[in-house]
């Protein structure tokens, strides 16, 4: 574990966030929001158990730590366990480490029929910290172990490798021994928030065990599916020796589906035990009720902007527009880039003088940065698309005409509300909620007007015809501007939000007094 900010025993922080790979670590649209939630409740104290796959993950962080923030400490999940390795009189120490293995394998064959509740959660409770819970030793090198991956393996599909199935095993349960630990030793709060299931939301499950203190959870993409997209890509996972491809679809492999099996059981059991689930919009309400989420605790909390800072760098009506198109984002495969690129080549045949910016970090998949810039070299577009790294969006607005995303999964992108106050129309993919965002919800919302273009992903071609249809007609950028400008003020203003979880907080406190009566301005 690394503190940033040490714990001081006499301190309860009011919220702790249990955060996996975001704030404040990580630059995107959750660290931003994490940061505004934050900054917005200044009567409240707040912790933060930041989750990395390694401790190259929080070296240094990207944000300002705010005031309010009382302590933070950082996990690395994929780091050893330190556990001593059992003497042989300990190796045979209790017939109850047969029990907690046995209550193991129920627990796990109701998971994988879709039956999560009570009972099941507190039994993995005993079995990860009960009188004699499973360890990750035991795990490693238990006969009781051995003995239930071999029943496990005996219902895979014929001629997958073994060795690679007890790996495969072993790496997806060992950061929960991690998690264990943390929950174990994580200081008091009166309540926690995991903004997302995964590795954070068994945390906050495994924490509301112990404390009986509320858990809420607010997703902002899907996890279950984000992660089902890296799986799809990742070459980790070995298939020489996987060759049945059933399931999920015809290019998830054996394995990969073990995986999804096991970050949706996770899912699940985060929305057993949150008091409260929060998304951004209705298509992700529809996948959590989907994956198991009970819908009397499912609630909407659209993202917010502080409309200000970005309405004064709006452009004046009569100013021209470049032809500039800035993606503001990582530069990641979720991201889907090449296809801005390809794009890109697309819009300079019709407009010579366009430009694309890839305005975002560059460190998080340095190959996949590489392919990126290599495949701008191959297509001659080195003087169209330009690698600007991170910029702040406020600064960057005032140069661009359109901000795009061609994205193949996001939530509520908040880098388009963001556009949207500074005047700012967007061409993105069909994902999330950016057909809401562009077009409206409601009769009222849609009356407003179309906000920018909704393209299908994965499609150079109609990208580019919807990009170039606003940027050679100043009338039709005009109105898609007034329309991102009217539509963000008046669903998506940054004080909607911040009060909607002062109130979530409130709810699960019992303890009213800590809130100031006087509530931030913006």
């Amino acid at each position: 574990m690394t503190s940033i900010l040490p714990y001081a025993p006499e301190e309860e922080a009011d919220v702790c966030l249990l955060l996996e790979g975001t704030f404040p670590y990580v630059r995107g649209g959750v660290s931003t929001w994490v940061k505004q939630i934050i900054e917005g409740l200044p009567e409240l104290k707040f912790s933060i158990i930041f989750l990395g796959a390694s401790r190259e993950d929080f070296q240094t962080p990207a944000y300002e730590i705010p005031a309010n923030v009382i302590h933070i400490e950082c996990h690395s999940l994929l780091d050893a366990f330190d556990e001593p390795v059992k003497s042989q009189r300990q190796w045979f120490r209790s017939r109850r480490i047969k029990a907690s293995f046995d209550l193991n394998d129920e627990l796990h064959d109701s998971l994988r029929r879709g039956e999560v509740d009570d009972s099941t959660l507190k039994g993995f409770a005993q079995v990860m910290g009960g009188e004699e819970p499973v360890t990750e030793n035991d795990l490693q090198h238990h006969r009781f172990a051995w003995e239930s991956i071999r029943k496990q393996y005996m219902e895979a599909p014929e001629g997958l490798d073994f060795n690679h199935y007890f790996w495969t095993v072993r790496s997806m349960h060992s950061p929960l021994f991690v998690l264990s630990a943390i929950a174990n030793q994580a200081p008091p709060a009166k309540r926690y928030h995991s903004v997302s299931t995964g590795y954070a939301g068994f945390l906050g499950t495994l924490l509301k065990q112990k404390t009986g203190r509320p858990l809420l959870v607010s997703e902002h993409g899907i996890y279950t599916k984000e992660r089902e997209l890296d799986l799809a890509q990742v070459n980790w996972i070995p298939e020489e020796y996987d060759p049945f491809r059933v399931g999920l679809n015809d290019q998830m492999s054996y394995l990969r589906q073990v995986w999804i099996r096991f970050f949706k059981s996770l899912g699940r059991m985060t929305y057993a035990t949150t008091d409260e689930l929060f998304t951004l919009y209705e298509g992700n309400r529809l996948r959590q009720l989907q994956d198991g989420a009970d819908e009397s605790r499912l609630k909407i909390i659209p993202n917010g902007v502080a409309i200000k800072p970005y309405a004064a760098v709006r452009r004046a009506s009569d100013a021209p527009v470049p032809p500039v198109i800035g993606l503001i984002g990582r530069v990641v495969p979720i991201k889907d880039i090449k296809t801005f690129i390809r794009a890109m080549r697309v819009i300079r045949a019709s407009m010579p003088d366009a430009q694309g910016w890839l305005i975002g970090p560059e460190d998080e998949d340095p190959i996949y940065t590489d392919e990126c810039k290599q495949l701008v070299a191959s297509l001659d577009l080195q003087d169209a698309v330009i690698f600007k790294g991170f910029q702040k969006p406020a600064e960057m607005f005032p140069q661009i005409a359109l901000s795009v995303l061609t994205s193949v999964s996001e939530g509520q992108p908040l880098v388009a509300l963001e556009g949207f106050a500074a005047g700012i129309p967007a061409v993105t993919t069909d994902v999330g909620s950016c057909s809401e965002l562009i077009y409206g919800t409601t009769p009222q919302d849609r009356a407003i007007g179309a906000a920018g273009a909704v393209v299908p992903m994965a499609s150079p071609t109609e990208f580019a015809e919807a990009v170039l249809a606003l940027l050679s007609d100043k009338d039709a950028w005009q109105c898609a501007s007034e329309a991102a400008i009217k539509r963000v003020e008046t669903y998506y203003a940054d004080d909607q939000m911040i009060d909607a979880y002062r109130d979530v907080y409130q709810r699960h406190s019992g303890m009213g007094q800590i809130f100031s009566s006087e509530k931030k301005v913006s």
